[in-house]
Order: C-alpha cells, then sequence, then structure tokens
C-alpha cells in the first residue's frame, strides 16, 4: 500500500523511538554553525528541523525522501512552525543523489533508513560522492547482529505448518539490517577506507509490530493468535517492550 498524507501524519505520532534513535546519532556527528548537511529518508522533517537549528543560519539542512506525501507535510510543517525557507525538502532516494554535485555535504545523515534501501552498496557510494574530502556520515539502524525477541517470535510461528508453505520471503519490501562487519565492508567499498570511523551500539525498547510475511489474508486471525501467545509469555505490567540493539556508525571520508 502506498503512502498517503493521513499515513505521513500518523508516522509524526508513533516515531517518537526513531526520534530519539537520531538524537543519539546527532550527538556524535558534533555538528557545526555553517555546515551543509543532507539527512536522507528525513520522513516529515522533524529531525530536519533539528539539524537546522544546529548550524545556524550560516548553514544549510537539505531532506529527501522517497514519499512525496512526507515531503509535502515538512514542508507545510516547517513553514507553519518557524516561516524559515531553511531546510529544504525534496523528493528523493538514497540510492540516487543525482540532484546533488560530488563533494557537497559536510555531513550526510542517515537515521532509520538504510534498512529499508533496495541498493545498499550504492547508497553508500552515492554518500560518499556527496560528501566533501573530511566530511562525516553518520547511520544509525537495527543491528544485523541482534536478532529480535519479536523477530524470533515471528520466525517460529511462520515456520509451523500450515504458514511455512507460503513464500514469506517475497511478500513484501523487508528490512535487511548491517552487521558490523558488513557495514564495514560496504564503507570501505564507498571512499570511507582511510578515514577515521567508529560503530556503538544503543540499546533501546520498542514496542513490537505483528507481520505475517506471506500468510494470506484469510489465516493471518489464526497466526496473528499463535503470535499472541508467544508475545504474552514476554509482556510485563507495562505492555509488550522489546529489547533492541542499533548499529551506529560515524565515519569520515578521506
Amino acid at each position: 500500500m502506498g503512502d498517503t498524507k493521513q499515513l505521513a501524519q500518523t508516522y509524526t505520532v508513533v516515531n517518537n523511538t526513531q526520534y530519539d534513535a537520531g538524537l543519539f546519532l546527532i550527538k556524535r556527528l558534533e555538528l557545526e554553525p555553517g555546515m551543509r548537511v543532507l539527512d536522507v529518508g528525513c520522513g516529515p522533517g522533524n529531525l530536519t528541523s533539528y539539524l537546522t537549528d544546529l548550524v545556524g543560519e550560516g548553514g544549510e539542512v537539505v531532506g529527501i525522501d522517497p514519499s512525496e506525501e512526507r515531503i509535502a507535510l515538512a514542508r507545510e510543517t516547517t513553514t507553519r512552525d518557524t516561516g524559515r525557507k531553511n531546510p529544504q525538502f525534496h523528493v528523493g532516494r538514497a540510492e540516487d543523489l543525482a540532484q546533488f554535485p560530488a563533494a557537497s555535504f559536510d555531513v550526510v545523515y542517515c537515521n532509520s533508513t538504510l534498512h529499508w534501501v533496495a541498493d545498499q552498496p550504492r547508497a553508500l557510494r552515492e554518500f560518499g560522492r556527496v560528501l566533501r574530502a573530511g566530511g562525516r556520515l553518520g547511520v544509525s539502524g537495527q543491528s544485523g547482529d541482534f536478532v529480535a525477541a519479536h523477530e524470533r517470535i515471528q520466525a517460529a510461528v511462520l515456520a509451523r505448518t500450515p504458514y511455512r508453505d507460503y513464500d514469506h520471503g517475497t511478500a513484501g519490501a523487508a528490512p535487511r539490517f548491517l552487521t558490523r562487519e558488513q557495514m564495514g565492508a560496504l564503507l570501505d567499498l564507498a571512499g570511507f577506507g582511510g578515514g577515521d570511523r567508529t560503530f556503538t551500539t544503543n540499546k533501546i525498547f520498542n514496542s513490537s509490530g505483528k507481520t505475517y510475511g506471506g500468510v494470506p489474508v484469510e489465516m493471518r486471525p489464526q497466526a496473528r493468535e499463535e503470535m499472541i501467545a508467544e508475545w504474552d509469555k514476554l509482556a510485563t505490567k507495562d505492555g509488550l517492550m522489546m529489547e533492541l540493539d542499533l548499529l551506529v556508525t560515524v565515519a569520515t571520508k578521506a
């Protein structure tokens, strides 16, 4: 299902976990006034506006997102709340930053986005291309070295009869979480091989998602009941909260 204005607005309400993760990454980028920053996967632009505050009037922040609805909401909200023209927002994808010249940014910021990108190596190469020498890349997303409890539950239930008879791998876009080793290899191929880099683990707690892979719609209520039975074993008085490890990467372009 495509994005809509209503979904874009809902995103601003339910993305507190992503917002906090974004702040964790921003602190490690050590932004300075006057910098030019690209926010990849900016969504409705709440963190983009925060980045703008950090770089000041002498700096510039550009946000891109593949969703036209989220970009429209970002433009509307920023103008309404601040009355300023900075930041700028454009529809765009991480894999294709051709609208930006080489070496045109001091920082590329990518929070809770890279795991949805189909061609991650190409995206990393594009990040390296648009960064100036000495520029910094910051990426945050779930660590591929960590398997969350809700992912184990989903995999276990979908491996049961009759759900295992369906192709869960092609049911729709699935996130691809990078391990620390995989991220390091992609950085080497994208022009970050000679620069400094740091990997940090950000441990967070998030409410679980309920996904059904390739299970037909009419069978999902049954699958849901089986997943709930497993989730209930992990529930606390505050509800069902899942521990996640985020891989936070900061790399400098040589």
